[in-house]
């Protein structure tokens, strides 16, 4: 393969967006923090088959990620850092993965393109920051399905090995979200093949040795658990945290079934204005690749806006596959459609300036001071409508400055906006905890009232035990021991009256204890 002059500075964008100040800000409840005090708990148990959250048995996720967290806690020691390591490594791993996968087809000119869209992203920078699952998984069903695409690209030989790659990382996704590691690449591969070859092609996606890789790969961390666990995990981990999930709402996480259209215009700004230009090129060529990209990212779409339970990181399997149909948009010569795209964008951007401008006012309202950065934003917003209206009029479009732009305002959301969503939603809690790690004896437990944090277990190094009302906060309370709380401010009063005194407090939270 000819060296690419596109990949270094690839590499570089890749590495600033995924490591730069990766471990600056607290760990965010609540799935964040739980991941990273399971993970700790792990560590220091030994126990690597059942992970446990504040002593008991958490079954909501597969044991893979918690196993990439703890090897990264046994290099870089248990911190913010450590914990959201696998997330940026797997963010870099899947970058460089895109451009060589669409490279191999479409060029590097294209391949650029798309693994652009993907590292210049909202979606990107939020979970190559978060350790949460969701990059990991990602990375594995995106590599699982490359290789099966590749699979079809080459001599039968050459693509038995690509097949045995797709059966190899689909159990990677499995071990890491469970059944959706299974459903997507073989639902999405299945759908190809049936829309390119018909039933007969059906057929080839089964492969013996594919198989035993898959089996060999996952079963037995799934054994081991069943078999320590038996009916709890099955219960747990399949029917609640798979079926329930999928069809009631968990947590009030619900939302309408369009509800992945504004997600999708934020997550890949400025990017999707050229999704309907690609979409387009899907169905005006015979492209196997925008046609592979198209069923990919629709599957992952349709699949959760049926579901009750909606969140935005559901959708981010199907973003690899959105921006090889961007990609394709951004390289169409098709003028009428170029000039709706630039016009989208002009449109996304204007608005998302405006709004930076009075998100000022608002962001006052919670505390948050620090807003000149605001207008700094809005101004590369302002640039961005500038250079899309430019290539609306000239026909033309710059996208280099427009990568460059993008790439400071991610910076400034690096430095600036996320930094200061961390001290609104976790500074009081990350103080609350130190506090205790400090002052509290080993055994002692803190007591929360009426709020559910675990980035207090992670923080403080102690047990917590959950109070939801006053009958149960008088029944973890031994009248003859020290006690210390965490509450919301506006309950400090029922907890005051059995005898604690309030040692510090702000807007949302309270710190009390009693002697």
């Amino acid at each position: 393969m000819t060296k690419s002059k596109y990949i270094l500075p690839l590499i570089i964008a890749a590495l600033l967006l995924s490591f730069f100040r990766l471990g600056f800000i607290p760990l965010v409840d609540v799935d964040e923090a739980v991941f990273s005090a399971a993970t700790k708990e792990m560590v220091q148990t030994g126990n690597w088959i059942t992970p446990t959250y504040n002593g008991e048995n958490r079954y909501d996720k597969p044991i893979l990620f918690y196993w990439l967290m703890a090897l990264s806690y046994k290099a870089f020691g248990i911190n913010n850092f450590a914990a959201r390591f696998p997330s940026a490594l797997a963010a870099l791993c899947l970058a460089l993965a895109l451009f060589l996968f669409v490279m191999h087809s479409h060029g590097e000119k294209r391949a650029f393109y798309a693994a652009c869209s993907f590292v210049l992203s909202v979606y990107f920078l939020i979970y190559s920051h978060t350790a949460v699952t969701d990059m990991v998984l990602t990375l594995f069903i995106s590599l699982s399905l490359f290789s099966f695409y590749m699979s079809r690209q080459k001599t039968e030989s050459v693509g038995q090995l690509y097949l045995c790659g797709f059966y190899a990382f689909s159990a990677l996704a499995f071990l890491t979200k469970g059944l959706i590691g299974i459903v997507f690449p073989f639902g999405i591969a299945l759908i190809y093949l049936y829309a390119t070859e018909g039933k007969s092609g059906i057929r080839s996606i089964v492969s013996l040795k594919g198989i035993f890789v898959f089996l060999l790969l996952s079963v037995p961390w799934y054994a081991a658990e069943f078999s320590v666990n038996g009916r709890e995990f099955f219960e747990q981990f399949f029917i609640k945290h798979h079926f329930k999930r999928y069809a009631g709402v968990i947590s009030g996480h619900s939302g309408p079934i369009y509800y992945y259209v504004p997600v999708l215009l934020l997550g890949l700004f400025p990017w999707a204005a050229f999704l309907p230009s690609g979409i387009r090129a899907v169905f005006k060529s015979k492209d196997a690749l925008n046609l592979f990209a198209f069923i990919w990212a629709t599957f992952v779409v349709v699949f959760f806006s049926f579901s009750t339970t909606k969140l935005p990181n559901y959708i981010f399997p199907a973003i690899p596959a959105a921006v090889i149909i961007v990609a394709s948009g951004m390289d169409a010569t098709e003028k009428g459609w170029n000039r709706f795209a630039w016009s989208f964008m002009a449109l996304l951007s204007a608005l998302l300036c405006l709004g930076l401008v009075l998100a000022r006012t608002y962001l006052a309202k919670y505390g948050i001071s620090e807003t000149g950065w605001l207008f700094v934003a809005a101004a590369v917003m302002a640039a961005i409508t500038v250079m899309a209206l430019y290539a609306l009029i000239a026909g033309k479009g710059k996208y280099p400055l427009v990568f460059g732009l993008m790439g400071i305002f991610l910076i400034l959301l690096i430095v600036k906006a996320l930094p200061a969503a961390g001290e609104y939603l976790q500074g009081t809690l990350y103080r609350y905890s130190m506090y205790a790690k400090v002052t509290l004896p080993p055994d002692e437990r803190i007591i929360t009232y009426g709020i559910n944090n675990p980035s207090i277990v992670f923080y403080s190094g102690h047990k917590i035990a959950h109070a939801g009302n006053e009958e149960d906060l008088k029944a973890v309370l031994n009248p003859a021991q020290h006690g210390l709380v965490i509450a919301k401010s506006k309950d400090r009063a029922k907890i005051e009256a059995l005898g604690f005194r309030v040692l510090d407090m702000d807007a949302r939270y309270a710190l009390l204890e009693r002697k």
